[in-house]
């Protein structure tokens, strides 16, 4: 409050004090409490004002332009590496015939699980008679000598000696045909596993070649981002220099007395 000396009887309110009214009698002016405002500003000292706004500028310039946003594409090498991952990995592809081929040759061991095949009742009969004629030339060069020693013994052409000689002459017949075919299974079963392994083999050394060439596509994009990116880094790291709010913030406080 201030006094009016156009009117000595009243007083007039300041536009920054507040009124406090006294109770009572005693009619006493009333008592004013005079407020105060003050305003508090943080932010990049002026002395690096123009620096910041340059690079505030630059910023907004990179951002403008997708400096901020980029991403490099695929490389050449990295297209070539992932073309030839699609030529090997399609339908009827060298990964499709590995696995047809690696199929087909277990097929060893599912007639081995299964007792088919090599491994099935009528495979001895089988390679008996497959082998007939090599058979038939053991048997007439064991005939000769079982002839020759029942001779020696007197009991040539005897019905007994007929059935010993015919004996024989089968058990090596059934001899010859099953060491035949266990050959044969053990070839087909190592065969087998030898063909399951290599289609590994085979499928990691091509492997090897795209990875190679893909590691080197991946570097150069990786660089070229990098490169693309050098502009935004060289911003973060200058604003890191400048501190934290580099923009700075204006905050208004008011306090009260008499």
């Amino acid at each position: 409050m201030y006094f009016n000396p156009l009117s000595p009887t009243i007083w007039t309110q300041h536009p920054n004090a507040a009124v406090l009214r006294g109770g009572g009698g005693g009619g006493g002016k009333p008592s004013v409490v005079h407020a105060s405002t003050g305003t508090q500003v943080t932010g990049v000292p002026e002395y690096l004002q123009d620096n910041v706004e340059a690079a505030a500028n630059a910023a907004t310039d990179l951002y403008d332009v997708g400096g901020m946003s980029h991403v490099e594409a695929l490389t050449p090498e990295q297209q070539d590496a992932y073309d030839r991952k699609l030529t090997l990995g399609e339908q009827g592809g060298m990964l499709d015939q590995l696995g047809a081929d690696s199929y087909g040759a277990a097929g060893a061991y599912r007639d081995a699980a299964e007792g088919t095949g090599l491994f099935g009742a009528n495979a001895l009969g089988d390679q008996i008679t497959s082998m007939k004629d090599t058979i038939g030339d053991a048997q007439m060069a064991q005939l000769g000598q079982l002839q020759g020693s029942a001779s020696m013994g007197g009991g040539l052409g005897s019905a007994r000696s007929q059935a010993m000689n015919s004996a024989a002459l089968s058990k090596t017949a059934g001899e010859m045909g099953a060491a035949e075919l266990a050959n044969r299974r053990a070839s087909s079963l190592s065969g087998a596993q030898g063909v399951i392994g290599s289609g590994d083999t085979i499928g990691n050394q091509f492997g090897k070649g795209i990875a190679a060439t893909e590691g080197v596509g991946s570097a150069i994009q990786q660089q070229n981002q990098n490169q693309a990116d050098a502009g935004y880094q060289g911003l973060q790291r200058l604003f890191g220099l400048y501190g934290s709010p580099a923009i700075g913030s204006q905050t208004t406080t008011s306090s009260g007395g008499k």
